[in-house]
């Protein structure tokens, strides 16, 4: 009987599980179809899309993407591959046309408008700002829980922009100089001592791995003045090898089929929880003894204790006595957001950065005159000058225009908004209204920033059109520089990132040579087979989320004599 029992059991469950998955796939394939049928509605009305399958949708384009480009290839390098390949995509069309309707399903849980022209763009992020995608509000899911300001919408986002934007002022990133200044002469000694010796190259090393460190410190510094000393222990600090190991799952997730996957992965649920928990377990010490501490009127002034100083002013209104558990989990979730953003893009800025550098060495020349010139000729005493006199950091003007260039070939994120039914974009020169309703709207930085209709010599390094008047053909166009995304919802980051650029260029162009070095690294790991390539380049854009520089940009470095 008991046997009986068990089989009737054991039937009943495989019965329920073979429903459950049957159940699940169909709502699966109807969801696929509803998308499907979206966007041939769509080219029914004239609307710009690739030639459509209804089973493959535009995944054939995918197909040909990755056929074209190392199995690493980031899929940020689309954009500049639709633009290289017009004729072939877009037969009739001199340029990559300004709106784009894609169905990259089941990649993507919604089909998409790519807009690659700013007037365009423009519409959805400052003429009107509309809510952020839940394509890439699901993606911050396991960090942040979507408590973060990139996340919320409406009064929430508003009250806690507020509270954060002082910390984030140029005002305040001026203040924090002397503790930028501290981790960054850390940063230079690391490199002395990978440089060889008497002016020689020294071994090969992955300049990321340097760069994040540089930015794991900054952002702990700026954020608790905290010192994390990522850049002189010789392993990740466990909140490193958290956020890493959750940007990893993170990546998983993003993809709908792996993500379904995940949700029945008990062990991937675990491991996001585990990473959490070593992220609370660093910053909410560190946040409560801001709340305890007595000195935050008297000349604290980290983006935690700003915002604290601004609940203050809220809580005396309110008669609020201190934060409360939700006030602290909103901060922690920023925090952990900021940190995801601001150590990724800078440290990844910084690769790019030199490499332009390395490959335009009459703009390197350029940027090491104007830094004698304002800030004198010793390189050591550089970031002295700096502290004495502050607003001399401001007044590098190709310093900036080298930074702003790097960021111009090289952006590394973009905005998603949620499409609407009564918001409809129109391109310039047409009168054709395009629908935005279940779509997600994805910039298009790395297509709109190298426009050949609109930047002259768009492919090239060109620091010198930053130094353009209005007027001159060079002058950058209206809303078309955006590696920070516009309107109310930009980058809170701007200026700290671009201190941090500064200061880099500052302390170590006329300090170091910096080269790639392929040739140490092939010898050092073992390659000798084919060497995959982008546009001739050993050096490009890889990873499933994130964009990173291929392995970590592999350089050597020489004191200069």
């Amino acid at each position: 009987m008991l046997t009986f029992d068990l089989s009737r059991l054991w039937l009943a469950a495989l019965g329920f599980v073979v429903a459950y998955v049957t159940q699940s796939t169909a709502r699966w394939l109807h969801h696929g179809y509803k998308l499907r049928k979206t966007v041939r509605d769509m080219q029914a009305k004239g609307a710009p899309t690739l030639p459509h399958s209804w089973i493959f949708g535009h995944l054939i384009f995918m197909g040909e993407f990755r056929k074209d480009h190392p199995e690493d290839a980031n899929i940020y390098n689309m954009q500049c591959w639709f633009m290289d390949n017009v004729a072939r995509f877009f037969p009739g069309e001199e340029t990559i046309p300004p709106v784009i309707y894609l169905d990259l399903w089941p990649l993507l849980n919604s089909p998409m408008i790519m807009t690659t022209h700013p007037a365009v763009s423009a519409q959805y992020t400052q003429l009107k700002s509309l809510p952020k995608s839940r394509t890439s509000t699901v993606y911050l899911t396991p960090l942040t829980a979507n408590k973060d300001i990139v996340s919320v919408e409406g009064d929430e986002w508003k009250h806690w922009r507020s509270r954060l934007n002082p910390g984030f002022s140029p005002r305040n990133i001026t203040a924090l100089l002397p503790e930028l200044v501290e981790e960054m002469l850390v940063f230079i000694d690391g490199l002395k001592k990978l440089a060889g010796k008497d002016g020689t190259w020294g071994e090969v090393f992955q300049f990321e791995e340097r760069t994040m460190n540089l930015t794991f410190d900054i952002i702990i510094r700026a954020s608790l003045d905290t010192r994390l000393h990522q850049q002189t222990l010789g392993t990740d600090t466990p909140l490193k090898s958290a956020l890493l190991a959750q940007l990893e799952q993170m990546g998983r997730m993003a993809n709908p089929a792996r993500g379904f996957l995940h949700a029945f992965n008990p062990f991937g649920s675990f491991t996001i929880a585990e990473n959490n928990k070593v992220m609370r377990d660093f910053f909410v010490p560190n946040i409560q003894k801001s709340i305890q501490s007595e000195s935050r009127s008297s000349g604290k002034r980290t983006i935690v204790d700003l915002a604290l100083k601004q609940f203050n002013v809220e809580a005396d209104s309110k008669a609020q006595a201190k934060p409360d558990e939700e006030f602290i989990n909103i901060l922690l979730s920023n925090l952990k957001a900021f940190l995801f953003a601001g150590h990724d893009t800078t440290a990844t800025t910084l690769c790019w950065m030199f490499k332009s550098l390395q490959d335009n060495p009459n703009c390197l020349e350029k940027l090491r005159a104007e830094h004698t010139a304002v800030l004198g000729p010793d390189v050591d005493q550089a970031h002295e000058v700096i502290l004495k006199s502050p607003h001399l950091l401001y007044a590098l003007p190709y310093t900036l225009a080298v930074i702003k260039e790097t960021l111009r070939l090289y952006p590394l994120a973009a905005t998603v908004r949620e499409g609407r039914a009564d918001f409809f974009l129109t391109a310039p020169g047409s009168p054709f209204k395009y629908p935005t309703d279940g779509f997600a709207l994805w910039d298009g930085v790395p297509a709109i920033q190298s426009r050949a209709d609109l930047w002259v010599k768009g492919n090239e390094f060109f620091p010198e059109r930053w130094l353009a008047t209005e007027g001159d053909t060079l002058y950058p166009p209206k809303d078309a520089w955006r590696p920070f995304s516009m309107g109310p919802r930009n980058c809170i980051g701007l200026e700290l990132a671009l201190v941090e650029l500064r200061l880099v260029a500052v302390m170590m162009a006329r300090k170091f040579d910096v080269q790639e070095a392929w040739h140490k690294w092939d010898a050092k790991k073992g390659n000798t087979g084919s060497k995959p390539m982008v546009k001739g380049e050993r050096l490009y854009r890889v990873g499933t989320g994130t964009v990173h520089p291929k392995d970590g940009m592999p350089v050597h470095i020489r004191v200069r004599q």
